[in-house]
């Protein structure tokens, strides 16, 4: 898959119609919880660990993290404020919205210190700023 130009990958273009396309939507990308599952399962984080969801959207994925460590701590980044609203409203109904915190920023521009967490989880929104730089 082709890189995209850094000035396309980052907040100065215009996402509203994209993000007005995936609102209401459960998901906002591939994958299911099977796979979360699956990933989480094969990952074996600390018990305690601190996660980063970045892209979150929605929050499916996110859910699915507290569902399946109940001991740790979830920062939910996207950046489109409806989506964490989202999220939180399912967080709050499942009774693990104490656990979840919600970070409106890019995820080329993320307001965190080095080391402040365990694990960073990104389903599918990866690939919006290609595979390499979104691992650095």
């Amino acid at each position: 898959m082709a890189k995209l130009p850094k000035a396309v990958a980052t907040t100065n273009m215009d996402n509203s119609f994209l993000f007005t396309l995936f609102e209401g939507l459960d998901r906002q990308g591939p994958w299911s919880d099977t796979c979360t599952t699956r990933m989480f399962d094969l990952l074996s984080p600390p018990k305690n660990a601190q996660i980063l969801d970045i892209g979150c959207g929605a929050g499916m994925q996110t859910c699915a993290l507290a569902r399946l460590c109940k001991s740790c701590t979830i920062t939910a980044d996207d950046i489109h404020q409806p989506f964490l609203h989202a999220l939180m409203r399912k967080a709050e109904a499942e009774g693990f919205d104490d656990r979840i915190t919600t970070c409106c920023a890019s995820m080329d521009d993320l307001p965190f210190a080095p080391g402040s967490y365990d694990v960073f989880w990104s389903e599918g929104s990866i690939y919006i700023m290609g595979f390499e730089e979104g691992i650095s």
